[in-house]
């Protein structure tokens, strides 16, 4: 393991200076986490921890917990997990179930001692965002989803979403609030600038990006409805990798389309039924930004981020490592 990286990450970035030496109490953990980690002692504010450096960084969240629970109660020291490259959908569960964590040089979270970097860059802003609005986080896919570009006019933006000029002017200030993106002037015309690669900006963004899941429920496909719906959820997520097919197949319709679905007699049912879809109402229109007829990738993972199931969190880590 290389002490250097995360000591300079920490001083770097919280002005902590950690003391890192090899941990000598790993020969009594089990055998299946002293071949899968490297293990060293670190003291952070007078507190002892292990980091736990994995040799692979395959595991899914889910596994990453259980190793660090068995660690903690083998040795009775809180395990920190550490690793050169985790996956966004992993780092958020990570969060999610309270799990300490290093990504040297990316990302740290420590809740024993109430540090979580995001939030530490966050505090330091003047006008802090707490969430992006539905038509800001569809701009931003949209933009991640072409070939990547530095600069993108607003207007053109405006032009291939169906979006007004207003509501793109917004979600450029939101952008800008959130250091997700700058303004340029460029004679009398102003550009949207990024200034880190586009996985950089969806790492920036996740804290702030949500769920476009509103609502769920079961109900009979209706023919003028399915036509404008986009394949989501399992469904969607089995298209593109080996999980199998739900029971249910699921489907996401914006909440204007849902109004209309009634005005065909389409309703919801109480229980799930044979014949019957497992239908989404979506924040925003799923169709924009969609793909052959399924959602988007970036609003599929965040739909499916909180799952519990360890087939879809198994499946969503294959998904989006294969994205470009």
């Amino acid at each position: 393991m290389g002490y250097e990286n995360i000591k300079r990450y920490l001083q770097e970035t919280l002005g902590l200076s950690a003391d890192i030496k090899p941990w000598r109490g790993g020969s009594n953990l089990p055998y299946f986490l002293q071949d899968a980690y490297e293990f060293a002692d670190v003291e952070l504010l007078g507190a002892h921890y292990v980091l736990m450096h994995a040799h692979e960084q395959s595991d899914t969240a889910s596994k990453i917990r259980k190793d660090v629970e068995t660690a903690n109660k083998a040795c009775g020291v809180q395990g920190i997990y550490v690793t050169d490259v985790l996956s966004s959908y992993d780092r958020k569960r990570l969060v999610g179930q309270r799990v300490p964590f290093i990504v040297p040089g990316n990302q740290l979270y420590l809740p024993d001692l109430g540090i979580d970097l995001r939030e530490y860059f966050r505090q330091r802003r003047e006008t802090p965002v707490k969430g992006l609005s539905p038509a800001t986080q569809v701009i931003l896919i949209s933009a991640l989803l072409r070939p990547w570009k530095e600069e993108v006019h607003p207007a053109e933006l405006a032009r291939e979403l169906g979006y007004t000029s207003m509501t793109v002017s917004r979600a450029v200030k939101e952008m800008q609030s959130a250091n997700l993106a700058t303004v340029v002037e460029v004679g009398r015309e102003r550009w949207v600038h990024f200034t880190e690669s586009a996985e950089a900006v969806w790492q920036k963004a996740l804290p702030l990006v949500r769920n476009p899941v509103k609502q769920s429920f079961w109900a009979f496909p209706q023919p003028a409805v399915q036509q404008q719906a986009r394949l989501a959820g399992e469904s969607a997520l089995a298209r593109a990798t080996s999980l199998a097919e739900p029971h249910y197949p699921v489907y996401a319709i914006s909440s204007e389309q849902w109004r209309l679905a009634q005005k065909l007699g389409m309703h919801s049912l109480p229980t799930a039924e044979p014949g019957a879809y497992r239908w989404q109402i979506w924040r925003y229109d799923p169709r924009t930004n969609s793909q052959d007829g399924t959602v988007d990738p970036y609003s599929l993972i965040l739909s499916l981020i909180d799952e519990a199931d360890e087939r879809v969190q198994i499946a969503l880590s294959e998904f989006e490592k294969g994205m470009p």
